[in-house]
């Protein structure tokens, strides 16, 4: 209709009309422009605070995680260091026989952590990290993410399984890891639990295998090196956990 309206008045010359007609079009052209600029922007704002929410369900997952591993990585540094004891010095602190055997396996244990990067890596792939308009957040974000792919990767503290782990079961007599598996392990939700459980009724012969352990030389540096690498996994995890939640404070402060 504008065309036509264009048309008419160059026909009869009047320039005047012609030059509000062109006012007319620019003008909705302009605000046509704008109001798909707005609707693209809004957009982009919801997707921005989806993903920024999916990112801090993620992270609260990751600490919920972080906090159940942690507890058990302590349990079996500790676990290790009293079987490392024994085996250099003969202190028990106390210990039955049966209860220094029990570290010994305790101290075998190995629980694999997976971090919840999925909505991270959705928005990497896509190239649309820009959607998180604070430059600070993405950086941040980046650290974080690179880091814990460092930790959980096959050579990290977070995923590794020890060479002690099966040193010293290869070595325990086939009714007392039957028994241990019974009674003195359990997994629930993802994570392992250790249990004081009691000596297995009728079993002999625990003093000696508990010394042959003790005097394999290969096997108690094997047995530390697990301890001490559990250890470090406890300290990384209280750094990871204090990223999680300041990333978790920065995102809050966006919505």
């Amino acid at each position: 209709m504008i065309l036509r309206r264009i048309t008419e008045h160059v026909k009869a010359q009047n320039w005047f009309a012609v030059a509000i007609d062109f006012v007319i079009v620019v003008v909705g052209v302009f605000i046509g422009l704008q109001v798909n600029n707005w609707n693209e922007a809004r957009g982009e704002r919801v997707r921005s605070r989806d993903y920024l929410s999916r990112i801090r369900a993620e992270l609260v997952a990751d600490i919920t995680e972080l906090e159940r591993h942690r507890g058990l990585w302590q349990e079996v540094a500790n676990e290790g260091y009293a079987a490392v004891s024994y085996a250099e010095t003969g202190a028990r602190g106390g210990a039955t026989d049966w209860e220094m055997l029990r570290s010994f396996l305790h101290a075998s244990q190995s629980n694999q952590l997976s971090f919840a990067d999925t909505t991270y890596s959705e928005l990497r792939s896509a190239g649309e990290l820009r959607l998180i308009a604070d430059a600070d957040l993405r950086s941040a974000l980046a650290d974080y993410y690179v880091l814990v792919a460092a930790r959980r990767g096959g050579l990290g503290p977070y995923q590794m399984l020890p060479e002690y782990r099966e040193m010293v079961r290869g070595r325990m007599r086939s009714d007392i890891m039957r028994y241990y598996w019974q009674a003195c392990y359990q997994q629930a939700a993802g994570v392992t639990a250790l249990i004081d459980c009691p000596a297995p009724e009728g079993v002999t012969g625990i003093a000696e295998i508990i010394r042959q352990l003790a005097a394999d030389r290969d096997m108690m540096n094997a047995r530390r090196y697990w301890a001490d690498t559990q250890r470090m996994a406890v300290d990384l995890a209280g750094l990871d956990l204090g990223r999680a939640r300041r990333l978790i404070d920065r995102v809050d402060a966006l919505q």
